[in-house]
C-alpha cells in the first residue's frame, strides 16, 4: 500500500523528477553525462546532457576559435575578475539545476533538424522531457 508522501515542488516550476534525475547524475562527478530530450517553447532539444563545467569548457573552446579577445573576457569572468557581480551571483553552479547543459544537441522545430555544439536551456521552461536522444534519420 502506497503512503501519501508530501513532495516539495521547486519554487521556479522545474519538474521535481527531472531536477532529481539531473542532480543524481551530476552528483556522481563532473564527467557524468546522459542522453535527454526536452521540449521548450515548442522546440525539441535532444542530445547529451553534461555538467556546467564540461559545457563551459566546450563553449570557451568554440569562442577561442573565433575570437581570442572575447575568450579573454570569458576567462576573466570565470576567474572572478571585476564585472557585474549581480550577474555572477545569479550564474548557475554545476548542481543548482537552473540550466540543462547540452553538448552536440539537435534542435527540431517545424520538421527541420538543426545541429548545434554547446547549448543550454532554462530548466523551468521545460514542458516535456524524456530520457534518451531522438535517433538520427
Amino acid at each position: 500500500m502506497a503512503k501519501d508522501v508530501e513532495r516539495e515542488e521547486p519554487d521556479d516550476g522545474t519538474d521535481p523528477r527531472l531536477a532529481l534525475l539531473l542532480s543524481s547524475v551530476f552528483g556522481t562527478g563532473p564527467d557524468a553525462t546522459m542522453e535527454l530530450t526536452v521540449v521548450i517553447d515548442g522546440t525539441v532539444v535532444s542530445g547529451s546532457v553534461v555538467s556546467e563545467q564540461a559545457w563551459t569548457q566546450r563553449q570557451n573552446d568554440q569562442v577561442r576559435i573565433g575570437s581570442w579577445a572575447i575568450a579573454g573576457v570569458l576567462d576573466s569572468w570565470e576567474s572572478g575578475a571585476p564585472g557585474d557581480a549581480a550577474d555572477r551571483d545569479r550564474a548557475p553552479t554545476a548542481g543548482d539545476g537552473r540550466y540543462i547543459h547540452f553538448l552536440a544537441p539537435v534542435l527540431l522545430s517545424g520538421g527541420i533538424r538543426v545541429p548545434l555544439e554547446a547549448t543550454r536551456v532554462d530548466a523551468c521552461r521545460v514542458a516535456a522531457w524524456s530520457i534518451g536522444r531522438i535517433p538520427e534519420d
